[in-house]
């Protein structure tokens, strides 16, 4: 999977994100896209050999990309959360 698509993967998942959360800030969107970002390449590093995964843009290697970024996200929100409360 290419940068491209580890890009295309974060930035769909960060605003979904800031739709889904009502922060429609361009500050909150910027850390969404990113966090999903890392998210996406790090679990598309490690699920990739798992289910074939080759380089390239794939539309399954972004839906793969975009999971791994909805649960990074996920858990940054929860330990940010967890922190400043």
């Amino acid at each position: 999977m290419t940068i491209v698509s580890w890009l295309l993967a974060g930035c769909l998942v960060g605003w979904a994100a800031g739709l889904y959360m009502g922060t429609r800030n361009q500050h909150a969107f910027i850390f969404n896209a990113s966090v999903a970002t890392v998210g996406a390449a790090a679990g598309t590093w490690v699920l990739g050999p798992m289910f074939d995964i080759g380089p390239g843009l794939s539309f399954f290697g972004v839906i793969v990309g975009a999971f791994c970024g909805v649960v990074t996200l996920a858990l940054v929100h929860f330990v940010r959360r967890r922190v400043t409360a």
